[in-house]
């Protein structure tokens, strides 16, 4: 009876190890924590052929939700703890784009669809003329979302977009003006040890 079986049950630890080193899904608990980071940049000469004050439809989005599961910010990270340093070193080399933030921070997400974020200056961004907020939003996926403003020159520039993301892949969210790339990377906690 046991016979038919045996093939089967010699792939169970396969199985296992395959299924713990897969990537998963965004876990439920409201404990998971998620380092961010972001740069905002500015183009140093726009060109003349753009329509800089052009509002872009905000993408990803969806509707004005306000259900539960408010963010928090857990920790604002030092400049030594930045992961894209190298990306703001090449596009201050760059001579095109230059940056005029940099921040990374550890928070935990909001729930899909509340629409419920972090302002800059929560996490020590304070640079005249830029205002908004960062959105991180779980629901199956993790989605990162910006709702930004840098007022330059009586004009106001808007980026203000939502997408699913995937861990420690750099994102780039666009205006003809400005830009930002960020990145989400989640934060390992020790999970306590069972009395044994």
């Amino acid at each position: 009876m046991l016979r038919p079986l045996l093939p089967a049950l010699k792939l169970l630890p396969v199985l296992t190890l395959m299924l713990l080193a897969a990537p998963t899904a965004v876990q439920a608990e409201g404990g998971s924590l998620y380092a961010v980071e972001l740069i905002v940049f500015r183009v140093s000469s726009p060109g003349g052929n753009e329509d800089w004050s052009a509002l872009p439809p905000g993408r990803g989005f969806g509707n004005d939700s306000t259900r539960g599961g408010t963010p928090q910010v857990v920790r604002v990270l030092a400049p030594s703890d930045y992961r894209l340093a190298s990306v703001d070193s090449t596009l201050r080399g760059s001579g095109a784009w230059r940056p005029i933030a940099h921040a990374a921070w550890i928070q935990t997400a909001a729930n899909w669809g509340t629409h419920i974020g972090i302002g800059l200056s929560d996490v020590g961004i304070n640079v005249p003329g830029l205002t908004g907020t960062v959105y991180l939003e779980r629901a199956t996926y993790l989605h990162l979302g910006m709702e930004l403003t840098l007022s330059s020159g009586g004009i106001d520039y808007t980026i203000k977009e939502m997408r699913s993301v995937k861990f420690n892949e750099r994102q780039y969210f666009d205006h003809p003006a400005f830009g930002v790339i960020a990145m989400v990377s989640p934060i390992r906690t020790e999970q306590p040890r069972a009395e044994q």
